[in-house]
């Protein structure tokens, strides 16, 4: 299982990760230096990537210590609204 594989990948990142039966995704949290905890929702669209915060926040399902990198650098990163993009 995909979202397992993440899940595990996210955990050895220091992320506080959440996969329940009734949502299909992963709920992660992680703290922002200097700030509260921001938190988002991973889901696997298509079977084949991994998709957060919006469309072009994504990364291949095929490499899952990257997805985990990048969904690390999105939650860790600047505030929405005020920088940095992920892109696809």
């Amino acid at each position: 299982m995909l979202l397992g594989e993440l899940y595990v990948a996210l955990a050895k990142l220091g992320a506080d990760v959440q996969l329940r039966d009734a949502i299909p995704g992963l709920t992660v949290s992680a703290v922002r230096e200097g700030s509260r905890p921001v938190a988002g929702y991973v889901v696997l669209h298509g079977g084949t990537r991994f998709t957060w915060w919006r469309v072009d926040s994504n990364h291949t399902a095929s490499d899952i210590e990257g997805a985990a990198r990048r969904i690390m650098e999105f939650l860790e990163g600047e505030p929405r609204g005020r920088g940095r993009e992920t892109g696809a």
